[in-house]
């Protein structure tokens, strides 16, 4: 910065608008059939222009709403790339934990749709020395007891050195530290800027405005101690202070090639003569609320048979009366009174809400926000208008793609200031997420085809819809070490419990196996023959060497050398516990009986048993079906015929 010029060109900032040079007051109200009555009131410089829209910002709700809205909405996440992870990293923490450059980056949209303008810098910090003039001793100002003079704009104080107290020199020591950086915005109505319509050169000018000029002159040492002392010079000169043209960055809207092109003309100036009509309409609602929301009563004595009450009647008496039973009637509402002369009412007022302006002024709400550049769908939320509004949607999306274009320029620009004075490397690209206006739905489908496409990669789609990738492939991880830790834990315990099971399965086995070698069936268990042919092996084969086999025979053999009675009850209770076992037995009973009868003859059988039915040659093992042929003898005896048959 530098001081500027004395001579600024202020007559610029006070050049009053051509739609106040109507004419004289003592002729015609209206000069012109284009002018109206609000065309009177309009500001007449950029600077008064500033504070008119600084006042319908915080006192219109429509305004004020509506430009929050367009102020953050199109602000979206910032994303900064670089192949180095590191340096994405350093950048995440300098803009967006320190500088909270999202947060600024809304401020100064507000400023630029309010105002139509808005100028940043960055601040670098540095420590302000005090030097005694006679020692030369040299320390930072917190390590001195000093004050200011704003008389002559000097510094003073008591040197901790040689004690020598009197006036002393100022140094402003800069130094690197990304803490103490800050990104200043400045009020637009202490900018003055200088335009060379022949060379498009911008000149900046700043001047200090009276609150801090006044803290400066009280010798306000919070302020004093870390002011640029080219702030305290300008005060002493009576000077505007000069800006480097790198050290200011000015956003600014678009704007006609007019004597103020230089700056930017806000929003709120093509709605300016509608509040200006609101305004009176809703000063005019507020007199009707004031005077015809609330009725007034009147009570007065009505003729009664032809005779006047305000002859025959104590009026004095009566208003009495008539006040006692209103207060009566106040106590008690359920109150009846009982009067000898009629009353009369008249209502006065009451009649307000015939003669309200609402639709005149929700007419104005529509011209208001359409003049703003605001749909009102997304203002109220008429979420069914706001769909289909599609081609007003792609008109303000454009005017919010020009808006991100400016920001990130603007984000661009602080990022290479600080780059430079620390010495940090370089960012590759930082930008905004993309914007979402319409299509969203069909937009992310688009995405997650193209990933699943293997078009695009995952970090691009999840960042695009909103997601932090490395934060969501750390979850990733984590989710996949504890399920991978979840299934070793059942499959280990899974393994434990199938090799119970054969331990189990084992001891049954021996089991059976020592219950085989008592002989007859008894407490132990037995081994099931379905085993065997799950395991592969055929019960049939090299049945004489099977001990299972052997073992069937000898209990055979054993209950066909009892009686009927006892064999049969034996196999029942086998069968309850070991069916298949019962069956083969049976089965094998049936086969020795078979084979008994075939040697001793039809109807013989061994000694002590009851002849038996012929049964098969082979009986089936468990598991097995009977394949064999019937052999036994066929009937000799005839069946019985009919009395005459042939």
């Amino acid at each position: 910065m530098s001081l500027g010029d004395n001579d600024l060109d202020s007559s610029a900032n006070r050049q009053v608008s051509p739609s106040l040079q109507l004419s004289d007051f003592r002729g015609t109200r209206y000069p012109n059939p284009f002018f109206d009555l609000a065309q009177q009131y309009m500001p007449p410089t950029i600077k008064e222009l500033f504070r008119w829209c600084t006042f319908y910002f915080y006192n219109s709700p429509l305004i004020g709403a509506t430009m929050k809205k367009v102020s953050k909405y199109p602000i979206t996440d910032i994303i900064y790339e670089d192949p180095q992870e590191s340096t994405r990293e350093l950048w995440e923490t300098i803009l967006g934990k320190i500088l909270k450059i999202k947060e600024r980056a809304i401020e100064v949209n507000l400023d630029y749709h309010v105002y139509g303008n808005a100028f940043v810098s960055v601040h670098l910090p540095f420590t302000r020395f005090l030097i005694c003039r006679e020692c030369k001793t040299s320390q930072p100002i917190r390590q001195w007891d000093w004050n200011f003079k704003g008389s002559d704009y000097m510094f003073s104080g008591k040197c901790p050195t040689c004690s020598h107290n009197g006036s002393v020199d100022v140094k402003d020591v800069p130094y690197k530290d990304i803490k103490g950086i800050r990104l200043i915005r400045w009020n637009p109505d202490n900018m003055h800027i200088k335009y060379n319509e022949y060379t498009g050169r911008y000149i900046y000018m700043y001047t200090v405005p009276p609150k801090l000029r006044n803290m400066i002159l009280r010798g306000d040492k919070d302020i004093l101690e870390d002011t640029p002392l080219i702030v305290i010079e300008a005060l002493q000169k009576r000077r505007m202070i000069r800006f480097h043209p790198d050290s200011i960055f000015h956003l600014k809207t678009p704007t006609l090639a007019e004597q103020d092109q230089g700056w930017g003309k806000p929003a709120i100036i093509h709605v300016l003569k509608d509040m200006f009509y609101f305004y009176t309409l809703r000063r005019a609602q507020e007199a009707i609320a004031q005077e015809h929301i609330l009725p007034l009563d009147i009570l007065y004595p009505l003729p009664n048979a032809q005779q006047d009450p305000y002859v025959h009647t104590d009026l004095a008496n009566w208003r009495v009366q008539i006040q006692e039973i209103i207060r009566k009637h106040r106590r008690d509402p359920n109150f009846k009174a009982v009067v000898p002369v009629p009353i009369g009412t008249s209502r006065v007022g009451g009649d307000g809400k015939l003669l309200m302006l609402s639709p005149e002024m929700n007419y104005l709400n529509q011209t208001i926000v359409g003049g703003l550049g605001m749909s009102a769908e997304i203002l109220f939320g008429n979420g069914t208008q706001y769909s289909g509004s599609s081609v007003q949607l792609r008109m303000m999306e454009n005017d919010f793609i020009q808006n991100r274009s400016q920001i990130i320029d603007m984000i661009t620009w602080v990022k290479d200031k600080v780059r430079v004075w620390l010495g940090y490397p370089n960012l590759k690209d930082v930008r905004f997420s993309d914007f979402r206006m319409a299509d969203d739905i069909q937009r992310n489908q688009q995405l997650i085809g193209l990933n699943a496409n293997g078009k695009i990669s995952d970090q691009t789609m999840l960042t695009e819809l909103g997601y932090d990738w490395e934060e969501e492939s750390q979850k990733i991880m984590r989710e996949t070490q504890v399920k991978n830790y979840i299934m070793d834990i059942q499959t280990k315990a899974q393994a434990r419990s199938q090799g119970e099971a054969q331990l189990i399965q084992a001891k049954y086995q021996q089991t059976m196996n020592e219950s085989l070698a008592g002989g007859m069936p008894g407490a132990g268990g037995m081994a099931d023959p379905n085993a065997q042919i799950a395991q592969g092996q055929d019960p049939n084969a090299q049945a004489e060497q099977d001990p299972l086999h052997a073992k069937i025979d000898a209990w055979a053999q054993k209950l066909i050398g009892t009686d009927q009675q006892t064999a049969s009850s034996t196999i029942t209770e086998l069968k309850a516990r070991m069916p298949d076992i019962a069956t083969a037995i049976e089965a094998r009973m049936n086969q020795m009986r078979t084979e008994t009868s075939g040697v001793n003859g039809p109807g013989q059988g061994l000694p002590g048993e009851q002849p038996q039915p012929a049964q098969p040659q082979q009986a089936p093992m468990p598991g097995q079906v009977d394949t064999s042929v019937n052999m036994a003898p066929m009937p000799e005896q005839k069946p019985p015929r009919r009395a005459g048959a042939v």
